[in-house]
C-alpha cells in the first residue's frame, strides 16, 4: 500500500474485510425486481424460440437475458470476488480502499470532506464502517451522474465503507481522531 500513500502520510490502520456478506440491505428491492425480469426475460426467449418463423427475432432476447442471470446471481458472484480482494487503508489524512472485482481499483476519500464515521457492531466487535450513515434501500436507484445505477455495482455507495472489519470501534475512533486533528 505504500505506492498509494501520498508524501509525508502515515497510515493509521490497515485491514481487510474478515467475512465476505454476499446480502446487503440494499438487495432487499432489488432480488425481487431480478427475480421477475429475469423470468420475463426468459419465458419472452423461449415463447420467440418456439414460434414459426421467429428468425433474428430471439437475438433481441438475450441481452435481457443476460442482464437477468446478472440481477440474480452475477453481482454476488461480482461482490465475493471484489470482497476477497479488498484492502481497506486509514492514513492521517485519507480513507483507501483498493479492490473491485480485479483488485485494482483503488478509491480514495479525504477524511476532512467525509460526515463522522458512524458503525454498526456485532457482538464481538467486529463490523462494518460508513461515512454519515449507511446506503439505504432505495439508494441503488439513486447513483447521481457519475455512479449511475448502483444494482450494476459491487459497491452501493461513493463514500467508502469498511465492510465487516475486527475491532471496528478502534478503527471509528482512529478515523474521528484523524479527522479531528486534520
Amino acid at each position: 500500500m505504500e505506492s498509494y500513500l501520498l508524501p509525508g502520510e502515515r497510515v493509521l490502520w490497515e485491514g481487510a474485510p474478515m467475512r465476505h456478506r454476499l446480502f446487503r440491505r440494499t438487495d432487499v428491492l432489488l432480488l425481487p425486481f431480478s427475480v421477475v425480469w429475469c423470468g420475463f426475460a426468459i419465458v419472452w426467449l423461449v415463447r420467440a424460440l418456439r414460434s414459426d418463423g421467429a428468425g433474428l427475432f430471439p437475438l433481441f432476447g438475450v441481452p435481457f437475458v443476460i442482464v437477468g442471470v446478472y440481477l440474480v446471481a452475477g453481482r454476488f458472484l461480482v461482490r465475493a470476488l471484489a470482497s476477497r480482494r479488498t484492502v481497506y487503508t486509514v492514513t492521517d489524512g485519507r480513507v483507501v480502499v483498493r479492490g473491485g472485482p480485479t483488485g485494482a481499483r483503488l478509491t480514495t476519500a479525504y477524511l476532512r470532506d467525509l460526515p463522522p464515521p458512524v458503525i454498526a457492531e456485532r457482538p464481538d466487535g467486529s463490523g462494518s464502517l460508513a461515512f454519515g450513515g449507511f446506503p439505504g434501500i432505495g439508494d441503488v436507484f439513486t447513483g447521481g451522474a457519475k455512479r449511475g445505477w448502483r444494482g450494476w455495482s459491487d459497491e452501493p455507495s461513493d463514500t467508502p465503507i469498511l465492510w465487516e472489519v475486527p475491532d471496528v470501534r478502534r478503527v471509528r475512533d482512529c478515523v474521528a481522531q484523524a479527522q479531528r486533528a486534520g
